[in-house]
């Protein structure tokens, strides 16, 4: 961008473009790629500007960005949504800030790139997975949505993928065909190599929930014996029975005998508070005829609630249609509970979730998106089932079978596959965040170093 142009229009390109970024995320839909010019604007915007006016520049992008896609937060914390959008922006203006000092150092051309696609994707990850009140929504590669590369480098993978493709573009350096390249595998509706199943075709399993919020116990019992009578695992939504069911021997008999009774499995949201004292623990509990056939402690509690105390385990349930994960809700916004689970043994995953109806359709369809990304990583089946939606089937390539639109009550079923390979980034690929943070603390240091002045000689 010319030197010419003010400051105030530089500050206007950066409002739409931020503007533009948001568009990249539900509910508009098959937006995803609006994140390249939305990257792309800000980094015309910010050429040639220090200091003040460039973090001013960056965070008027972020503002912008977060505080519109992210509208939802207002109908959950009123007021207080303003300063998390400020601390989301805030990740957008040491992106800038950092962009200037390497301009300022005089880095350019291919060298410049890279540096961007290192710093924006450095801090992303911190900002999504480091960070006390990390948030891993809006990211760039969640915008991609599922394609070929999940399996392999993750979804931070996707991100430093198109960043690179924008900052070798600005450059004008011959590297910016990874953009063609990187929209032949923008999106994927089959499986690639890393998401290929076994030999043989897996066991088929079929899986039935309910859509319901704030229904009694009496009617998850009702809607569960209306499903189909080939249903062999059924899944209840988190907090469906908002308190310790095995504490209440009467509920806990009604619900085992509806597993004799329908010959099921059943994951459902409850709670468990060991010694029966106030501690308690947000968990997903699995049982069927037999008994109860283990549970998975809530990893990621949602911060500024009460969500009960943590777990520090992630390992799947062996049931009799085989190992099955099952992390709750929060827990496959990040990557590694899902990971460790299918490392250890999961073969399919079934999630109950909670988004409460008034957070608005906008926050669940987001939401949504993140369960795709997990299935699509690690190649594995996922069955969400959540309170108001949406509830889905996902295949392991991230494509979703069957839906249930969020704010309805209904049922949903279907059927998946077990899997059981491995993908690279369930084996190794995973690590590519950390080293492109390693790389880019590394840039961030040096030029958080003094600049040695040479005397005229």
């Amino acid at each position: 961008m010319s030197s010419q142009v003010s400051y105030p229009a530089r500050c206007g390109l950066a409002l739409v473009s931020g503007a533009v970024y948001s568009l990249a995320y539900p509910p508009v839909s098959g937006g995803g790629w609006l994140v390249i010019p939305g990257i792309a604007g800000l980094l015309l915007a910010l050429q040639g500007q220090e200091g003040t006016r460039a973090r001013t520049i960056g965070f008027i992008h972020g503002m912008v960005a977060y505080g519109l896609s992210l509208s939802w937060l207002f109908q959950i914390f009123g007021w207080i949504a303003v300063i998390l959008w400020c601390v989301l922006a805030a990740f957008t203006a040491l992106f800038v800030e950092m962009q200037s000092r390497a301009s300022r150092r005089g880095l350019v051309g291919w060298k410049f790139g890279v540096f961007t696609a290192l710093n924006w994707c450095g801090w992303e990850f911190i900002r999504a997975e480091l960070f006390p009140l990390k948030f891993p929504w809006m990211t760039v590669g969640l915008a991609i949505g599922p394609n070929g590369f999940l399996p392999w480098i993750g979804v931070y993978g996707v991100s430093l993928l198109v960043l690179l493709a924008v900052g070798f573009l600005l450059a004008r350096s011959w590297a910016a065909l990874f953009i063609p390249f990187a929209i032949f595998f923008g999106r994927m509706d089959y499986p690639l190599p890393g998401a290929w199943p076994d030999s043989g075709d897996p066991l088929a399993v079929k899986v039935g929930g309910l859509q319901m919020e704030g229904e009694s116990l009496t009617e998850f019992l009702k809607g569960t014996k209306q499903l189909p009578p080939d249903v062999q695992h059924v899944v209840w939504p988190e907090y469906a029975v908002p308190y310790d069911l095995r504490a209440s021997k009467r509920d806990w008999k009604l619900v085992q005998d509806l597993c004799v009774q329908k010959k099921i499995t059943l994951t459902l949201g409850t709670q468990s508070r060991p010694g029966g004292g106030d501690a308690w623990r947000n968990i997903a509990l699995t049982l069927d005829a037999g008994g109860a056939r283990g549970e998975h402690t809530k990893v990621h509690t949602v911060h500024m609630f009460d969500d009960g105390i943590a777990g520090t385990t992630a390992l799947p349930i062996e049931t009799d249609h085989g190992k099955v994960g099952t992390p709750i809700c929060f827990d496959c916004d990040y990557e590694g509970i899902v990971r460790q689970m299918t490392v250890a043994g999961a073969e399919l995953f079934v999630v109950p979730m909670m988004d409460v109806e008034k957070w608005t359709a906008r926050q669940h369809e987001q939401h949504a998106a993140l369960f795709r990304i997990r299935a699509c990583e690690n190649a594995r089946w996922m069955f969400v089932c959540g309170t108001s939606g949406v509830s889905q089937i996902i295949d392991s390539c991230g494509s979703v079978q069957t839906r249930l639109d969020p704010l309805t009550r209904d049922v949903i079923t279907g059927t998946m596959r077990r899997e059981t390979i491995l993908t690279f980034y369930s084996r190794i690929g995973w690590l590519t965040p950390w080293f492109v943070l390693g790389m880019a603390f590394i840039g961030w240091l040096i030029l958080s170093l003094p600049v040695k002045k040479t005397e005229a000689g």
